[in-house]
């Protein structure tokens, strides 16, 4: 809606002053009684008006939702991540692998999504191969803690919940100990998602699958 020029105003209102309803200028009064909400034709206008408010509407929601479908990479979840996984090489033979997005980098990365191999983890490992690190994969969100028992370098860790959201993530030290002696490392909140690097190498950002 723009701003009528002020001259526009003027012969407008001059017109309507000319056709006021009278005797004289019946059809001006008919005109406005036409176009009147109370009148059964003036409803219908109104009917009509608003009808076109709401397809425009629902054509406005379709674009916004065609939009989304079209969303970054950025967005995709981790899962579809997970469904691409392929058998990993060594040092992992036996273990799945697969590539992420954390923040705005891929990363390769082993899948530990069993109570053996999430137990298995990274201990007695100091070289990943062409890896980047390894995903700890929950059926659902959790709230267990990790040791670095017989890890013999520092590691990052993060971890994420069911959207791939950031929940915390820690820098863990080697420890000699056991599992007993050995601090444990946990998230301020339920996650589904740890993933553990070497120390400096695990990027910021949330948790997902490249496009």
């Amino acid at each position: 809606m723009t701003e009528r020029p002020a001259n526009t105003r003027t012969q407008l209102e001059d017109r309507e002053d000319g056709e006021q309803g009278s005797e004289d200028n019946p059809r001006a009064t008919t005109r406005r009684r036409w176009l009147s909400p109370t009148t059964p034709r003036g409803r219908v206008v109104l009917a009509a008006v608003l009808a076109l408010l709401g397809i425009a509407c629902v054509a406005i929601g379709v674009i916004v939702l065609t939009s989304n479908d079209d969303a970054p990479a950025s967005s995709r979840p981790v899962r579809d991540a997970l469904a691409r996984a392929t058998p990993a090489r060594a040092p992992f033979a036996g273990l799945t692998t697969t590539v992420v997005r954390v923040g705005d980098r891929k990363l390769a990365v082993v899948i530990a999504d069993t109570q053996t191999e999430r137990v298995r983890g990274l201990r007695q490992r100091s070289d990943l191969g062409p890896y980047d690190g390894e995903l700890f994969v929950y059926g659902d969100l959790v709230d267990v803690h990790f040791t670095m028992a017989s890890v013999p370098v520092p590691l990052d860790i993060a971890f994420y919940d069911g959207d791939g959201r950031v929940v915390d993530r820690l820098r863990m030290r080697p420890c000699a100990g056991t599992d007993q002696t050995c601090p444990v490392y946990g998230a301020r909140r339920s996650f589904r998602y740890a993933l553990e690097t070497l120390a400096g190498h695990l990027p910021p950002g949330d948790l997902g699958a490249p496009g």
